[in-house]
């Protein structure tokens, strides 16, 4: 366990389900890193919450505000009972002062972001639900799927979460995933979707974009 750690007895907290760590506008003094659980990191868009995105054990969050001196641009809310570490300003600093590897990994998870921002654009020109839908599961198997047992790959996150990022209604989501569970490209398990055929999944996508491109060629 995380909380027997020096690192979580000098700097861990444990928080439940539902605390909202800060919100859009706060102001920032303080980063954080998931030791155990999940965070749902979100933004208002035309008075609407939209889900940027859910992270887990490992990530880091809140280090702009620190950074730019700015109040916070998204809302972060913990989603499981967690446990995180709290690093304060000064900490912060002395830490990527002191430490090229952490500064390098700030780095890389920064650049990460700038690439999954611009997804989320692209994704977001798509005109299609399904498409848009088939596009954002694929994107999240390969960067954040869990491999399962049976080969394969669980969608770490609800149909709320997609239906947030989509900016759809959930139940447009549901319908569309329901309609792509019949042809066994993915499954539904205990509200988790399951990619069962990543290469499938994959084709999909290809055939949607290209349905896209040329229009639905029916007969003349």
């Amino acid at each position: 366990m995380s909380s027997s750690s020096p690192l979580f007895e000098r700097f861990g907290k444990t928080i439940p389900k539902g605390t909202v760590l800060f919100r859009e506008g706060d102001l920032g003094q303080e980063m954080y890193i998931i030791q155990i659980g999940r965070v749902k990191i979100s933004k208002k868009v035309r008075n609407i919450e939209k889900t940027l995105s859910v992270i887990g054990k490992g990530e880091f969050f809140g280090e702009m505000a620190i950074l730019n001196d700015k109040p916070r641009s998204a809302t972060a809310e913990v989603i499981d009972d967690s446990e995180i570490l709290v690093i304060d300003r000064n900490t912060f600093e002395t830490m990527i002062k002191g430490n090229t590897e952490i500064a390098l990994r700030i780095i890389k998870k920064l650049a990460q972001r700038l690439q999954e921002a611009d997804n989320q654009i692209e994704n977001l020109l798509i005109k299609d639900n399904t498409s848009r839908l088939v596009n954002l599961l694929a994107k999240i198997a390969k960067d954040k799927g869990i491999d399962t047992v049976m080969g394969g790959v669980v969608i770490d996150a609800t149909t709320e979460d997609i239906a947030s990022m989509l900016g759809m209604a959930k139940e447009q989501v549901d319908k569309v995933i329901e309609k792509i569970a019949k042809s066994r490209i993915i499954d539904i398990k205990q509200g988790r979707i399951i990619v069962t055929n990543r290469e499938q999944l994959n084709e999909f996508m290809e055939y949607l974009e290209k349905k896209e491109k040329f229009g639905d060629m029916g007969e003349a």
